[in-house]
């Protein structure tokens, strides 16, 4: 197949049905250090013994071993073998010295059973005085493995990646802080003071203030405690659609988009879309109106699922708007599109623009998402500016899990849009 380009995604199973892989890194650098990081699904490092490198080169049962030297370094990995609490394994070089941008070129090769399965090449080109970068990601999603070529680089090299991953760097001989002056204030946020603001006026509206907190705690997780972004609402009224909105099921969804909103938009309000066959604007939902938002609603159920109309509706709309935070954009649907080939462009385009797709498919019966989950891996856009996951309906889940799935991805979009100029 053809190498990877940075930010495409696939599922291992197309390239594989094997577990036991082998992912080779050549780096052509003066003396960078590979290694690889175990995370937990919120990309954490909670067990510090899957933090493999050269000092530490095998996890606990031997799920993760790195052998070579030099400028070659292998990792055998045994998926099958890791616990369920490893739902990532990312795959890093750092240097405590040149930057990385010094690098003469490289890969990353993944292969299983002795053959090649995938190359990922890799070039300091981009890079300035980056120590650190992220080649390549092996991920739990949907419950099956994927893989993708992050090529992500990050300022520091290895302590400052192992504190971003919430790992623990042990300093030799660590110096004392220097004691603050007196005379020096702290800084005010004014993003926070908002939020404040915010979080007292949601005391009024029963149940708002939990949800706020819950989806403080994924954005902080993330390192977006302080972004700032216009959140949009993208709701489907096909009539399979029908019994969610009877059910109350999007009334608690359009609640915790508000929740989001409160924490990352400085006005707290959502504008919200509805699509069937056609696309309509809703208006908009804050704190004063999200009682009674939903079933306050006009509108007719439609015999039909298009994407592509309501994608184009939102785009502009987003171009016109006097700002210039980025869009995150919950798009919930039941159903794949009728019009794949217009809906692939919408989401090609856009990957120009500062908007980041989030698709929630609802599972009611029989549905096939793999058009959402296309979109979701899509190659050849400029930035990867979209992430889909699924939940059966009924939607059972806990806020907390539910706000990890919708912000999911929206850091590394955070990092590469910025990368990319888009912002």
């Amino acid at each position: 197949m053809p190498d990877l380009i940075s930010g495409q995604k696939l599922k291992l199973a197309d390239l594989t049905p094997q577990r036991q892989l082998t992912v080779r890194v050549e780096l052509r650098h003066p003396d960078a250090d590979l290694s690889v990081f175990g995370l937990d699904a919120d990309r954490q490092l909670k067990d510090d013994r899957y933090f493999v490198f050269f000092n530490q080169p095998s996890s606990p049962a031997g799920e993760i071993k790195l052998s070579g030297e030099g400028q070659s370094r292998s990792f055998a990995i045994n998926l099958d073998a890791l616990p369920r609490s490893i739902e990532r394994l990312m795959f890093v070089a750092t240097s405590d010295s040149a930057p990385l941008s010094a690098m003469q070129g490289g890969a990353v090769t993944l292969s299983a059973g002795g053959a090649e399965l995938t190359r990922y090449p890799l070039s300091g080109a981009g890079l300035k005085a980056e120590k650190a970068l992220m080649l390549l990601e092996l991920y739990r999603h949907s419950g099956e493995w994927r893989l993708q070529a992050v090529g992500q680089g990050f300022d520091g090299g290895l302590k400052s990646l192992l504190e971003y991953f919430g790992g623990e760097a042990a300093d030799d001989a660590p110096s004392p802080a220097p004691a603050p002056s007196p005379a020096a204030a702290a800084p005010v946020s004014l993003v926070k003071q908002r939020q404040e603001v915010l979080l007292k006026k949601a005391e009024s509206t029963p149940g708002m203030v939990s949800l706020v907190k819950a989806a403080a705690v994924s954005l902080e997780k993330r390192g977006l405690s302080e972004a700032r972004y216009r959140v949009k609402l993208v709701l489907d009224i096909s009539a399979s659609m029908t019994q969610e909105f009877r059910s109350g099921a999007v009334d608690e969804l359009v609640r915790r988009a508000l929740a989001l909103a409160l924490r990352l938009d400085d006005d707290g309000q959502v504008d919200v879309y509805l699509f069937g066959i056609q696309p309509h604007r809703a208006g908009q939902v804050n704190l004063e109106n999200v009682v009674g938002f939903v079933p306050g609603l006009r509108f007719q159920f439609e015999g039909g699922t298009q994407y592509a109309p309501v994608m184009k509706m939102l785009r502009g709309d987003s171009q016109k708007e006097q700002s210039t935070d980025p869009v995150l954009i919950l798009f919930i649907t039941d159903g794949a599109t009728s019009n794949r080939g217009a809906a692939e462009r919408e989401i090609m385009d856009a990957s120009r623009e500062p908007l980041f797709w989030k698709f929630m498919g609802i599972e009611a019966g029989r549905v096939d998402f793999e058009f959402l989950e296309k979109l979701d891996d899509m190659p050849g856009r400029i930035v990867d500016n979209a992430d889909f996951f699924k939940v059966k309906s009924p939607i059972r889940l806990s806020d907390a899990e539910l706000f990890e799935l919708l912000v999911n991805e929206l850091d590394s979009w955070d990092r590469d849009s910025r990368k990319a100029g888009l912002r």
